[in-house]
């Protein structure tokens, strides 16, 4: 495994961090612990020393199994562990406080080593600052409940840039791939933190594990003039760690294949890796697929659950595979599927609970009619 400084932390960092969002599930859709626990042990074993959670993965329960599984191992000390305080759960000031000492006691541990304030934008870095949050970082700091403190943003450049000059933050984490290169912060935002020191971490390196899928006809033919043979996945780690400012690559991994797969790609590729011939066909790509997607959703989950138990990701996924890999008829097919009728875009009533929480900003409700009048039989 390769390592890299983390901003002016002090921290060596894994190329390739843990993420914890997408946990294996059961049949149920409860966490799924013992393969947990085998692909934590994996990975720490395999050199990945950063493991990233928060307490709204998984409905609240992510952090404790994810805190159960590194006590019971004894790999606490082994792995730099990181966590996410949402203001946006917060009624007062006491109450933050509160959620921040409930999430070190669901970790079983007495201090983060790294914490971020949790998805922000206009609207909840508004919250953060009416809540006196940079004062509670203080407290925790000295207190030694706190070792690094980052922040975590889907705000535009703008948002990014306010946040980064407001306090002495350390690191931070980005949504970024070579998709979205000019979305949210975008590479001005990579470019930024940068100028000035901070750790940057990536979050949705593949874009929701749509750029780690077979491409189709035309976007492989781009990358056959390569004459490398890269799966999908690899064309897209590869050009994150290509760039001297990334830190640390987040990828969820929930399953044994994958996260074998993520390793080998993080040890095989570091800063400079790719030729200028080959950074030459990531614009190239990106304008074919996008002609491509209909939907910009990166299945991050924050949309559900649903008043009307619409499975809002699934209903995009399919919409967008079928037009993306030239397979409508298979994608509806599964889209009209019986047991999906009680999850599928025609139970949505326009709500808009869904478009709060998505932070990608996106009108949900008029996608899920685009698709029902499309697809719905």
């Amino acid at each position: 495994m390769k390592y890299r400084k983390l901003g002016n932390t002090g921290i060596e960092i894994s190329a390739l961090g843990f993420g914890c969002m997408r946990f294996p599930l059961k049949e149920d859709s409860t966490i799924d612990k013992e393969k947990v626990r085998e692909l934590i042990k994996y990975a720490v074993e395999n050199g990945i020393n950063y493991i990233d959670t928060a307490l709204t993965y998984h409905n609240g329960t992510n952090e404790k199994v994810l805190g159960e599984v590194l006590k019971e191992e004894g790999l606490r000390d082994k792995i730099y562990l990181g966590t996410k305080l949402p203001v946006w759960k917060a009624e007062n000031e006491e109450h933050l406080e509160q959620i921040f000492e409930d999430q070190l006691a669901s970790l079983q541990t007495d201090y983060l080593d790294l914490c971020f304030l949790h998805n922000m934008d206009y609207g909840n870095w508004e919250t953060a600052k009416r809540l006196n949050v940079l004062d509670l970082f203080d407290r925790k700091i000295k207190e030694g409940k706190i070792r690094h403190i980052g922040f975590s943003c889907h705000g535009d450049f703008n948002n990014f840039k306010e946040i980064c000059d407001a306090y002495n933050w350390e690191f931070c984490l980005l949504q970024f791939n070579y998709m979205d290169y000019d979305y949210q912060a975008g590479i001005a935002g990579v470019e930024y933190a940068a100028e000035k020191g901070l750790g940057l971490m990536i979050m949705e390196p593949l874009k929701g594990g749509q750029l780690a899928k077979q491409p189709p006809e035309s976007v492989q033919k781009i990358w056959d003039r390569a004459n490398k043979e890269r799966s999908a996945a690899r064309w897209g780690l590869a050009y994150l760690y290509n760039k001297a400012e990334v830190s640390c690559v987040l990828s969820g991994m929930n399953d044994m294949d994958m996260l074998k797969e993520n390793i080998e790609t993080a040890e095989m590729y570091d800063i400079g890796c790719l030729s200028e011939e080959e950074l030459a066909l990531y614009p190239e790509v990106k304008a074919e697929y996008e002609k491509l997607i209909k939907i910009p959703c990166t299945r991050c989950q924050y949309c559900i659950p649903c008043p009307m138990d619409v499975d809002i990701p699934a209903n995009f996924e399919y919409y967008n595979m079928g037009h993306m890999y030239n397979s409508i008829e298979s994608s509806r097919n599964f889209y009209n599927r019986p047991y999906f009728l009680t999850r599928k875009s025609t139970r949505c009533i326009g709500c808009g609970v869904c478009i709060e929480k998505c932070p990608q900003h996106l009108n949900i409700p008029e996608y899920l009619k685009m698709i029902s009048d499309d697809w719905a039989k």
